[in-house]
């Protein structure tokens, strides 16, 4: 038993290769992962104009609760959740005075957290600052992860944590300054689900997921430890010239191996130094040509609707 998902069906692997690799966090006491995905590359160039398509694809889904999405279906105007979506996104990101980058992040970090480790959305980012904006969240979503037995022994609620800059390194201090915010306020992030996620939802299964698990019956105790999931956004750094694209995707697949293989001491350091050894972290990377000005280019094409589908 486990919720819905969100993100369009086939959407993400049409957009997203992931790249295979034996690197781990060392020390990590619960189960984890750490996952490279990759975009398409062009004339030597990663195709950034796939990730507008994937967001733009994506976006009403991300805004809106399955509840909200449904009442559109309803009054027959499902029509309009993408510009409805697209217009909540630009006075969200003017009231939050956040740049574009920011925005990106956190609808990836929803986006791989739903597709890829299948824990779907309670509360997204931009639920959390609008509708749930009294709570003041610290997080960039919040999902639940339902336990399978095998890889997954507990259900987990999953605060998500976004970075898209230029250097790896600096991603990743951008995501753990979130996610050590989001640790110091940990019962106040729960509360807020308790108090908000059943609004949030309509169809009957989701509902016995919340109320066996999330939000249980008068008597009952909540059935679930926490954990974190992580997107980092960052500038790959190769120079194209002198290879085709196979040659070149080759290159970058190599690349981002090591980039990780680089930092994986590092991040289990930050953990250690955050002293969250006892939560499972989830973290899933993926490389662009110039991280931070390509993400604000990309976050203007989608919010002006401005992209080809």
């Amino acid at each position: 038993m486990e919720l819905s998902k969100t993100v369009k069906d086939k959407t993400f692997d049409d957009y997203f290769t992931e790249v295979e690799h034996s690197e781990t966090i060392s020390g990590m006491v619960r189960p984890g992962s750490l996952r490279l995905f990759c975009l398409n590359v062009r004339n030597g160039n990663i195709k950034s104009s796939d990730l507008e398509k994937f967001t733009m694809l994506n976006i009403g889904q991300y805004v809106f609760s399955r509840a909200k999405q449904e009442n559109y279906r309803n009054a027959g105007n499902f029509d309009l959740v993408t510009q409805q979506a697209l217009r909540a996104m630009r006075k969200s990101a003017k009231a939050r005075d956040i740049d574009a980058g920011e925005t990106l992040g956190e609808i990836m970090v929803y986006a791989v957290m739903e597709e890829k480790l299948n824990a779907h959305k309670l509360l997204s980012k931009i639920e959390l600052s609008t509708d749930a904006a009294q709570y003041a969240s610290e997080a960039d979503g919040i999902h639940f992860l339902c336990k399978d037995g095998k890889t997954i022994l507990s259900n987990q609620m999953v605060f998500g944590a976004s970075s898209v800059t230029g250097d790896i390194k600096d991603a990743i201090d951008i995501a753990f300054e979130k996610i050590s915010r989001i640790a110091n306020h940990e019962d106040e992030e729960l509360l807020l689900v308790e108090k908000t996620a059943l609004d949030r939802f309509y169809e009957e299964d989701d509902l016995k997921v919340l109320t066996s698990y999330v939000i249980p019956e008068e008597h009952k105790n909540a059935s679930y430890g926490t954990s974190f999931g992580v997107f980092l956004g960052y500038s790959l750094g190769l120079i194209p010239d002198g290879y085709d694209d196979d040659q070149f995707r080759d290159r970058m697949h190599k690349k981002m191996i090591r980039d990780i293989n680089a930092h994986e001491e590092y991040i289990a350091q930050k953990i250690r130094d955050a002293k969250l050894q006892n939560h499972s972290f989830y973290f899933f990377t993926l490389p662009l040509n110039q991280a931070k000005e390509e993400s604000d280019v990309i976050m203007q094409h989608v919010m002006e609707g401005d992209v080809d589908l």
